[in-house]
């Protein structure tokens, strides 16, 4: 009898602590996914404000945050005067006055100065395993919407995949957030 009341002891100790050691390592492992997925969506946006569409290749976009750069530009309000022939007086016109101060790249802008850009593409605690990067465009009230999609194809937990941005709605927000 004490024989079998230690094992059914043990027995239920490990269905009981199982899923919660289960739920912690998810939890591990989902924080360092999700800021990955985070950075790639940080990435797309940039090659969407050079290229007016997003990537579905990690080989283009990796190449693109390593070596491209945003200007930087300065707008400034301005009034002007200017000489009106119809009413033979002089006038003021508002404009737009656009400066270009320079060039940062990408890579340094967007992230920190050892980041390894290089691993974009891979899943943390993956084993090799990359994500599932989909872009396209979709029509959302007769305008064209383009739209991007990361998915982790292989999650550590089947019924709670991570997916950030979307192929059917026009978001770039994570499932989790």
């Amino acid at each position: 009898l004490p024989i079998i009341i230690i094992i059914l002891a043990s027995w239920l100790t490990k269905v009981i602590i199982d899923p919660i050691q289960f739920e912690k390592e998810k939890n591990y492992r989902y924080s360092f996914i999700k800021q990955k997925m985070i950075d790639i969506r940080s990435a797309e946006l940039a090659f969407k404000n050079k290229h007016n569409q997003f990537t579905n290749d990690f080989n283009k976009l990796i190449p693109f945050i390593k070596s491209d750069s945003f200007v930087i530009i300065q707008k400034t309000d301005t009034l002007i005067e200017y000489y009106n022939e119809v009413y033979r007086e002089n006038q003021f016109k508002d404009t737009m006055l656009i400066d270009t101060l320079g060039k940062v790249s990408i890579l340094d802008s967007l992230f920190s100065k050892n980041y390894p850009i290089d691993s974009l593409a891979y899943i943390p605690f993956g084993d090799g395993a990359k994500f599932k990067l989909s872009a396209g465009t979709i029509k959302k009230s007769k305008i064209t919407v383009p739209v991007f999609e990361a998915r982790d194809p292989k999650p550590y937990d089947p019924s709670d995949p991570l997916i950030i941005g979307s192929m059917i709605e026009a978001h770039l927000n994570g499932n989790w957030q």
